[in-house]
């Protein structure tokens, strides 16, 4: 049996999110172009737990995070127009495919933000560890986003395997 194909509609949450997520990955670019002007083309890459320069590389290394950036972007953007696709953790059907859609594709915009938004930070400390020579002291951030993004999948799941046992 093929799964119903739903047009979900945004809401306006949703258009914010969507309009964050681009400009995390608009400023990770910008952040780079500035430390490409900016940074010598041999630069500290790696630091030792005192603060002191263990190595050093070519500034051109470091495009790759907005790289990454970019195309997890564009990745989640194609596949959230597919929600038919997903792997769903019940049965899909002609009267609960809006509701499985809908709430999946929020949870992989969501997911996407929260990406997005962690490779911006990851780009942002890279270039101030460069551009200063110090480290930012943030790093309850970083871990902050690493747990939201492991965590934060599990309630969409939680929220559709509840309504799978309400029917």
């Amino acid at each position: 049996m093929e799964r119903p194909r739903i047009k979900i509609q945004l809401t306006a949450l949703d258009y914010i999110v969507e309009f964050f997520t681009f400009l995390f990955v608009l400023s990770s670019i910008v952040l780079y172009v500035i430390y490409w002007i900016k940074a010598p083309d041999i630069v500290p890459i790696h630091y030792n737990i005192h603060g002191e320069v263990d190595g050093y590389g070519s500034k051109t290394t470091l495009i790759i995070m907005p790289i990454i950036n970019v195309l997890m972007y564009v990745g989640f953007t194609i596949l959230n127009k597919y929600p038919h696709i997903f792997n769903f953790p019940t049965t899909v059907t002609e009267e609960n495919a809006f509701f499985l859609y809908k709430t999946s594709t929020r949870a992989v915009r969501w997911i996407k933000l929260l990406m997005c938004l962690l490779f911006a930070y990851i780009i942002w400390h890279e270039v101030s560890i460069i551009i200063t020579h110090q480290e930012p002291k943030l790093h309850g951030i970083y871990w902050l986003l690493i747990a939201t993004v492991a965590i934060y999948p599990i309630f969409p799941i939680v929220k559709m395997i509840k309504k799978r046992k309400k029917q």
